[in-house]
């Protein structure tokens, strides 16, 4: 299988990420196109016929100067180096074409102005992009590469953007065709939302979907609002400017399903979705480093290793998953209005760990009890134990005041049948309780709660020794 280095990928990423760039500057709602025609044979002499086309602003032939590098790379008999470019702006009265040979050593040689075709007043704008790859043996797997390559644009929910994807295969009575339309399960999803809540909204689906991988998983859907999400956010905005680069980070998290026929169960491992200006891209090294540096354990993560795989995927691998399915996508990006704005958003590694470090104390913040530390579970395995101790030492004791004083202390009834179920019940559940609410590092000693309701004494106040004594203060 072609991996992440292939040139006809590298070329198909090229040309849908300055696609997705147009769209973005642009102030009204776009569409992106990829149509990919193949002929019915593999072995046909008939070449991958390509388009990639957006409504976005009028491109600027300069963009694909950047092609220069690829071109060199790639053999001819691939990929002739040659691009046929149809771009029109909203205040153009024509449409304009070139063909741009990329393989052509002089620069005057390389565009060539083809017809023009004037708009008769008509107000739009856009940009098509055509070639032809060769239609070797490799031509299924990229395909395939870029069905989910689609798939995971899909995932961001970009505003004002829709997204299709249209493969054909042509010269055959059987011919077929497969269109990837843009769809959402999720009721709740808005064009107004915010970029975190509609990526919060596409790994939703993402996962749902087991990655793309069936249309619908009937138990997992049910399941959609089981959820557990954590969100984190993070940008440097140069006041200056008022712009700057932003790191987005979402956390999701599947409990195990009940259905064993569900993939989903016992998956230890968890390939992080990475973008860059709202189109996926391999994983950064600097980002990569930041994932594997995470103190996971202090969110009851074990992290058995990492690594990234031929895709340029970050893949990390658990011990002991409590969960069904762990899915995490980064979004670094940076604001544009105009195409030179839209170089790539800047890798800073700072950014990146304090947006995840976030995500993880949002999941921590709702879902305490799922997400203690390692050493949190440890000392919480302890309490039913500890908490039955407690409890018979209360109930056997002869003193009826202390008796009565520790279970009023319980919040129990004096009316209340008590049983040493229904105390060590109670204390079971305050210590629980305490060991979360102490279970992150901003907590500190003064603000650490007591197993027992008393009042809190005024830091004046001095006890006697003998109250000292008689007094006893369980403090977790």
């Amino acid at each position: 299988m072609a991996s992440a280095s292939s040139p006809h990928r590298k070329l198909l990423h090229f040309l849908v990420y300055w696609a997705v760039q147009r769209c973005r500057v642009s102030e009204s709602p776009c569409r992106l196109t990829v149509s990919l025609k193949r002929p019915a044979e593999s072995a046909s002499p008939s070449q991958l016929r390509v388009s990639v086309s957006d409504t976005g602003v009028r491109s600027k032939l300069e963009e694909f100067l950047e092609l220069n590098d690829l071109a060199r790379e790639t053999p001819v008999e691939k990929w002739d180096g040659t691009l046929l470019i149809t771009t029109t702006g909203i205040n153009d009265e024509a449409i304009y074409r070139y063909r741009f040979n990329l393989h052509e050593e002089l620069s005057s040689a390389r565009f060539t102005r083809l017809a023009t075709t004037y708009k008769n007043h008509a107000t739009f704008s856009g940009t098509e992009v055509c070639l032809c790859l060769s239609n070797e043996a490799d031509a299924d797997d990229l395909i395939l590469w870029l069905v989910g390559f689609f798939h995971k644009i899909l995932v961001l929910r970009a505003a004002n953007l829709a997204c299709e994807l249209f493969v054909e295969q042509i010269g055959n009575a059987e011919s077929r065709n497969v269109c990837l339309p843009q769809d959402s399960d999720d009721v709740h999803h808005s064009v107004m939302a915010s970029s975190s809540d509609r990526l919060v909204s596409g790994l939703k689906d993402y996962a749902l979907s087991h990655g793309y991988t069936c249309d619908k998983c009937d138990t997992c859907i049910l399941n959609r609002d089981l959820l557990k999400t954590g969100t984190g956010a993070a940008n440097n905005i140069d006041r200056r400017k008022a712009k700057g680069p932003h790191v987005e980070v979402v956390i999701l998290i599947a409990r195990a399903a009940s259905d064993l026929s569900c993939w989903t169960v016992n998956c230890s491992s968890t390939q992080v979705l990475y973008f860059e200006d709202f189109v996926p891209c391999p994983i950064s090294k600097s980002s990569f480093d930041v994932l594997v540096s995470v103190d996971w354990q202090s969110y009851g993560f074990k992290l058995k290793g990492g690594f990234i795989d031929d895709e340029g995927n970050a893949v990390l691998e658990w011990d002991d998953m409590p969960f069904a399915r762990v899915d995490i996508a980064i979004h670094t990006y940076l604001e544009c209005t105009a195409m030179q704005e839209c170089q790539g958003s800047q890798q800073d590694r700072h950014l990146v760990r304090k947006a995840l470090n976030s995500a993880l104390s949002h999941l921590k913040a709702d879902h305490a009890g799922d997400f203690l530390s390692c050493h949190g579970q440890r000392v919480r395995e302890y309490v039913p134990d500890l908490a039955e101790s407690i409890a018979g030492l209360i109930l056997s004791s002869n003193d009826k005041a202390f008796h009565d004083e520790c279970i009023s202390l319980l919040g129990l009834g004096s009316d209340q049948d008590i049983s040493e179920g229904l105390v060590q019940s109670s204390i079971c559940e305050k210590m629980i309780r305490i060991i979360e609410l102490n279970d992150t590092k901003e907590n500190v000693e003064d603000n650490a709660p007591y197993l027992f309701e008393c009042e809190k004494l005024d830091e004046d106040s001095h006890l006697d020794e003998e109250d000292r004594d008689e007094d006893m203060i369980f403090d977790f």
